[in-house]
């Protein structure tokens, strides 16, 4: 082995020493081909519940080293699906792309632009989805898990004008990692940047836009060991910069016992909130034995800690009871 590759193997196993997921059974996903010329190389999937109400949301759901359908049945989106009303989309990336985990190439600037590769292979599976189904364009949002994450935080960027809001779990900010060697120094939270400086990179993903931006919940465990708890206050600090919001909290808010924080616009609306999970580590929270609807199940990067994420981030969507 070269000492480049062994030092691109170290650095990758810093961020995410992660084995491949293990399948369970759940409600199966459809693939889509040929939803666009798909530049970042993705596999898109769907569920698409039956008798999905008119102008239903959508949302797109990303993991890292797991398949779609992992993701779907650990998470607890596809429960949610089924009870809500919701249509998902679920990108799933491969070693083939990226050989070192198979996670989305976040940290590569092709992969961080505006109607360039991944990003673009990713919109051009809303587009689709709402071209074919009848869902309201207003109601588009995105969240994800460790380089699902990153991703989830790279659409909010580019994408601004599509996404209404999103969810990055267990993630570090926009460019905070531009090439493989920053990967590392980011999960560890060794790349600083002043609040003003995490927001101009916010704002660089569509430097021309100037609408109203995506709200924003952060949710991190606070045992992550791949990528430490210092991100979530980064992405904070990134995020209320763009929002153009102080980054003092306003509120709290409490979901099945655990306290978040939210800051507020100057209507006093919300605009982004975080939330730290004691006793997570690099997983998505979730509850199986939920009363009354299941969310997801325990398995890798899934951790039943009595608290359904997806069911309270689908309320910050606001497509959720």
């Amino acid at each position: 082995m070269t000492a480049l590759k062994g030092l691109r193997l170290s650095a990758w196993a810093a961020w995410c020493a992660l084995a491949a997921a293990s399948s369970h059974a759940g409600a199966p996903l459809a693939e889509v081909t040929d939803f666009g010329s798909n530049p970042g190389r993705l596999r898109m999937f769907v569920h698409v519940p039956e008798n999905l109400p008119r102008d239903a949301a959508l949302v797109v759901v990303h993991g890292c080293t797991q398949t779609a359908q992992d993701i779907a049945d650990h998470s607890g989106w596809s429960d949610l699906a089924v009870a809500h009303g919701i249509a998902l989309v679920y990108p799933q990336t491969s070693r083939e792309n990226d050989s070192f985990a198979g996670c989305f190439r976040t940290w590569l600037p092709e992969h961080q632009q505006r109607d360039q590769g991944e990003p673009l292979s990713v919109m051009q599976m809303v587009r689709w989805m709402l071209a074919h189904h009848a869902l309201d364009p207003r109601k588009v949002f995105v969240t994800g898990l460790s380089s699902g994450g990153h991703l989830t935080n790279v659409m909010l960027a580019t994408y601004p004008d599509v996404f209404q809001a999103g969810a990055p779990q267990s993630s570090f900010p926009y460019k905070c990692a531009t090439s493989f060697e920053e990967v590392g120094p980011c999960c560890r939270g060794e790349r600083t940047h002043t609040r003003e400086d995490w927001g101009a990179l916010a704002r660089s993903g569509h430097p021309a836009y100037e609408g109203a931006r995506p709200r924003v919940s952060i949710w991190h465990g606070e045992e992550d060991k791949l990528l430490v708890v210092s991100n979530l206050a980064y992405q904070r600090q990134q995020w209320t910069s763009a929002l153009g919001i102080d980054d003092e909290p306003d509120s709290t808010t409490t979901v099945d016992g655990y306290m978040g924080q939210r800051y507020e616009d100057a209507t006093h609306s919300p605009r982004v909130e975080t939330f730290s999970i004691p006793g997570l580590g690099h997983a998505v929270a979730n509850d199986p034995d939920r009363t009354g609807a299941r969310c997801g199940i325990a398995g890798p990067y899934a951790s039943d800690v009595n608290v359904c994420a997806a069911l309270w981030i689908a309320r910050w969507f606001g497509i959720a009871r």
